[in-house]
């Protein structure tokens, strides 16, 4: 048989199409030609890019299967008991035997609609008898097999010769035999074992089984010293040779397979698989080149898709990524996403599905901050975030940069719900008047509507930065101290309330201690010790 090759795939495929055969993949199997859906997969990429280079059309679906009624499924059981088929519900067709549980519940109530007796068509047998498995134990002796459970397993159940006889071997005795005092299982002997190795050198297995083995490297060390007590050649598989390498692969590639597994040999002696392929005049397999392959608009497409669902990179797009844009920061700039911010949960976040080939924030002007706010408030909608940002780094605020852009501001009223969601992003600014004003209209004060957002999440990290804005929010409330659940985080991170205090850069003045403050400090600061 031709080696398998890229022209000769298609020159298979368009001989089969011309002969009228289908060249769907589970008709090529079943006809016999799964070699050619094999090499099909190697060399030209799939059997459908096979089948498109070759011009032959995509074989049609099969037909569906006929679905069964009470009238078909009745007629089907008359038709195979006329017959004398098997109406046995395990031996005939399982799809028959489903329609018709489907349609009359059980398979015994549709044989008697169709009026035949269930019970004659049971492949049940009779409950054994004492007299059959006598007669059963004593022929299996008259043809000098060793009776024991294992010998009697295939031909009768053994819960009936125990239940009849209380145990096999008292099964045996009542049949006039005698147990075997032997085990089971084999019993190798240096011997037995020479003996076998010279038997299956005869037959021509060379190899050994893995009971063998074992019994082999017990009794003689290793296989080759018991094929030398043998007298059998040793079993050695010789080194490969460039011509021995190359016979193989053609012979791999007349029936499909591409010898990857031969690829340490083809390195050692050719360089690569591919210089060893050619060496074999065997054409080399065709690969999927994946996303590393795609456009600058697929990659894009492809980087927003995973941005918007926060799904990781994958290789193959940040190769594809760097080669189309030389680095993934001048993809990101592509996207509208600063090239120093880092992605959360492997993709880049905080980018919009239309912001592929808008510039980034830092480089908005003021002019185009006021037509983005004059198309925003012409469109409707919530303001977008980046817009936002803008508005506050170029303007100080939303309500001045609406001021400057002649739009009319319309300031979302602060609900509970969102004022959680603000409290959740680690970048927003919880020392906003407004915001605190809404805090305390909903929750009472800051410290609550972050208790209520943080409640039955994990417990939030503070940083120094986080208490000094707590901090200096209290004092605007009027509020002295720290508070409760300030004391921990300011203790742990300026090493007392006062020195956080005067980080935050607020008026206190000190005030008498208690016995239980004094304990809370001191037990902190032992912990703080302890770390």
């Amino acid at each position: 048989m031709a080696v398998w090759s890229r022209p000769r795939v298609i020159d298979e495929l368009r001989r089969l199409d011309r002969e009228g055969s289908s060249t769907g993949w589970a008709d090529l199997m079943e006809s016999g030609h799964g070699d050619l859906a094999a090499a099909a997969a190697a060399y030209a990429g799939g059997l459908a890019k096979a089948r498109a280079e070759a011009g032959v059309e995509r074989p049609a679906p099969r037909l569906p299967v006929p679905r069964w009624n009470r009238a078909t499924i009745l007629a089907t059981i008359q038709a195979r008991a006329r017959k004398r088929q098997t109406l046995a519900s395990s031996k005939a067709p399982q799809r028959f035997v489903a329609a018709a549980r489907w349609h009359f519940g059980s398979w015994e109530a549709a044989l008697a609609a169709a009026g035949v007796d269930a019970q004659k068509v049971r492949l049940r047998r009779a409950a054994y008898t004492e007299p059959e498995i006598i007669a059963l134990v004593r022929r299996l002796a008259g043809e000098g097999k060793v009776v024991r459970a294992a010998t009697l397993k295939p031909l009768v159940k053994l819960d009936a010769v125990r239940r009849l006889f209380g145990s096999v071997a008292a099964a045996i005795r009542a049949a006039g035999s005698e147990v075997s005092a032997a085990h089971g299982n084999q019993k190798w002997s240096r011997e037995r074992l020479i003996e076998e190795l010279r038997s299956r050198a005869k037959r021509g297995e060379v190899t050994l089984t893995p009971g063998l083995h074992r019994a082999v490297r017990l009794y003689f060390g290793s296989a080759a010293a018991a094929r030398d007590a043998a007298g059998i050649p040793a079993v050695l598989r010789a080194a490969w040779t460039k011509a021995s390498l190359i016979e193989e692969l053609q012979r791999r590639a007349r029936r499909g397979d591409s010898g990857r597994t031969l690829g340490t040999a083809c390195t050692r002696l050719f360089g690569s698989v591919a210089a060893a392929r050619r060496a074999a005049g065997v054409p080399s397999t065709q690969r999927t080149k994946g996303m590393a392959a795609w456009g600058k608009p697929q990659l894009l497409a492809e980087l927003r898709r995973r941005v918007q669902n926060r799904l990781q990179l994958s290789r193959g797009l940040r190769e594809g990524l760097r080669q189309q844009f030389g680095s993934l920061a001048a993809a990101r700039a592509q996207m509208g996403l600063p090239a120093g911010q880092r992605a959360r949960g492997g993709a880049a976040a905080g980018v919009r599905a239309g912001a592929a080939n808008a510039p980034s924030r830092a480089s908005w002007s003021h002019g185009q901050i006021v037509e983005k706010l004059q198309a925003w408030s012409a469109g409707g909608g919530p303001l977008p975030d980046p817009l936002r940002a803008a508005c506050e780094q170029h303007f100080g605020s939303v309500a001045a940069a609406c001021a400057a852009a002649n739009v009319p501001w319309r300031a979302a009223r602060w609900t509970p719900e969102r004022i959680r969601r603000a409290l959740g992003e680690p970048s927003f600014d919880v020392a906003n008047p407004v915001f605190v004003a809404a805090c305390i209209e909903h929750f009472g004060s800051v410290t609550a509507a972050r208790a209520a957002a943080t409640r039955g999440q994990r417990q939030r990290t503070w940083s120094k930065a986080m208490v000094i804005a707590e901090l200096r929010a209290r004092a605007r409330r009027g509020l002295k101290g720290v508070g409760r659940l300030l004391r921990e985080p300011a203790v742990r991170l300026f090493g007392s309330t006062e020195a956080a205090l005067h980080a935050a850069a607020v008026q206190w003045s000190p005030e008498p201690r208690t016995r239980r403050a004094s304990s809370q400090d001191a037990t902190a600061g032992s912990q703080r010790t302890a770390k």
